[in-house]
């Protein structure tokens, strides 16, 4: 069902002139171009309106939201008419559209691994998916669409503290209708959030918000020159999306010169850690910060039902969420953890059983030596993005054993660097709770962060 009536539910059509308000607040150069166009009521666009945790598209196909609940698949020959007339271009990867409201997570889910990576984050003024749409004219398909799903809301989340007390995890079912099983894993914390946050015992009103342009819209971008500022705007957005993976080759061929430079022979596993904990310094992957807003998940309803419902007294509900590091401006860390490997490249370990303390020393040896090497004046990323990251960002380790080589950090010290993890509501807090120090996200710790 599409309806033309916004209530903040479904999918709503509606045309450029009762949004544009709204797109401006967020993309205002977008909103000038498309104000110069003046479109009318003939380019449809579309409102998609999700519930937290809704997968909004698979490997296989985008979904789109029902008014009264649910979602169907845009590749359903029994979808509307009106919907696969005007969006049907898009069902085999995501009709060309853009983040209104909200955040949305582009993830690999390895069922099997009991792990997502988080691949991209989208938030308000992202457009998306600009390889398909920009190389319509192109008949080869090089971004693959059996990988990637999306979901609104953060998939990759989960609480510092264990929630897995089957005790407490009962008061859940109790309140809230709960079905899933207590988490054992942080994999499995998703699926318990996103019950609660959907419970019909709270009506949580928390929506995310895509718009879908009809067709009409990217068939001008292709045969109107009068679109052409709006194309080459659109082209130079991908652009720079791309950067990073556009000169990934050069970045690949420095670090294994270092490694046999330096004579390096690690754990190929630990490696691979190392450079994606570049990536993440530099933005281009996504790291762990701590939930302060309701933007990827409604942060202050979970916090609030598991002091008060489940039972939590002991430790603050400190909720981690993943997002892309800014190190030009961001001010506070953003965080990685071996026991939650979210590499986009991954080798096995070479190694049986070795302690994560010991991994940790491993990996600050194979991190500090990169550095070392990727900030000399002289060397071959040096005048580089790279270069720069290495010159200043500094990486810390934490665990929560003690060290007795003065590599490790104690994972307590996390929350004395970084408030954000006992920032809570004051209505919630409780007398004598801690940072949980010895949760499994923070037993193999690192923090990425400026340099002062």
């Amino acid at each position: 069902m599409v309806t033309n009536w916004d209530k903040r539910k479904g999918l709503v059509k509606t045309q450029w002139s009762e949004i544009r308000d709204r797109v401006a607040k967020i993309e205002p150069v977008f909103a000038k171009i498309v104000d110069e166009l003046s479109p009318d009521e003939g380019y449809p666009i579309f409102l998609a309106y999700y519930p937290y945790g809704t997968l909004t598209g698979d490997t296989e196909s985008p979904f789109i939201p029902k008014y009264d609940g649910g979602v169907y698949r845009l590749s359903d020959p029994n979808a509307p008419q009106d919907v696969i007339k005007h969006l049907g271009y898009g069902k085999d990867s995501l009709p060309f559209g853009m983040v209104l409201e909200k955040e949305f997570e582009y993830f690999i889910d390895l069922k099997d691994e009991g792990i997502t990576l988080p691949w991209a984050i989208y938030s308000p003024g992202t457009f998306f998916p600009f390889g398909r749409m920009l190389s319509k004219m192109n008949n080869r398909v090089y971004a693959p669409n059996g990988v990637l799903s999306t979901t609104s809301g953060a998939r990759s989340v989960f609480m510092i503290p264990n929630i897995g007390c089957l005790t407490n995890h009962i008061n859940l079912q109790r309140d809230f209708n709960i079905q899933s099983s207590p988490p054992k894993s942080l994999y499995e914390h998703w699926h318990v959030f996103k019950e609660i946050i959907n419970s019909n015992v709270i009506n949580c009103d928390w929506r995310s918000c895509l718009i879908f342009f009809a067709e009409k819209w990217v068939n001008k971008l292709h045969i109107d020159i009068s679109w052409l500022p709006l194309k080459l705007y659109l082209h130079e957005l991908a652009w720079h999306y791309s950067e990073y993976r556009r000169n990934n080759f050069y970045y690949d061929i420095a670090f294994s010169v270092i490694q046999k430079k330096r004579n390096l022979k690690p754990n190929p596993y630990l490696v691979d850690t190392a450079r994606h904990l570049f990536t993440t310094a530099l933005g281009s992957s996504p790291g762990f910060i701590p939930a302060c807003n309701d933007e990827a998940i409604p942060i202050d309803i979970l916090q609030k039902i598991f002091i008060e419902s489940y039972g939590m007294k002991k430790y603050f509900p400190t909720i981690l969420k993943p997002t892309n590091f800014n190190f030009e401006e961001d001010k506070l860390p953003i965080y990685y953890s071996l026991q939650n490997p979210a590499t986009h490249v991954f080798s096995p370990k070479s190694r049986g059983a070795s302690s994560t303390l010991f991994e940790m020393r491993e990996l600050e040896h194979v991190t500090r030596i990169f550095l070392e090497e990727l900030a000399k004046p002289n060397s071959m990323c040096s005048d580089t993005i790279i270069g720069k990251i290495a010159r200043n960002i500094e990486f810390k380790y934490f665990h929560n054993k003690t060290d007795r080589h003065h590599v490790v950090l104690p994972s307590s010290e996390i929350a004395n660097l970084d408030n954000r993890f006992i920032d809570i509501n004051s209505k919630y807090k409780i007398p004598g709770t801690n940072f949980a120090s010895d949760g499994p996200f923070v037993r193999g710790c690192i923090s990425i962060s400026a340099k002062s």
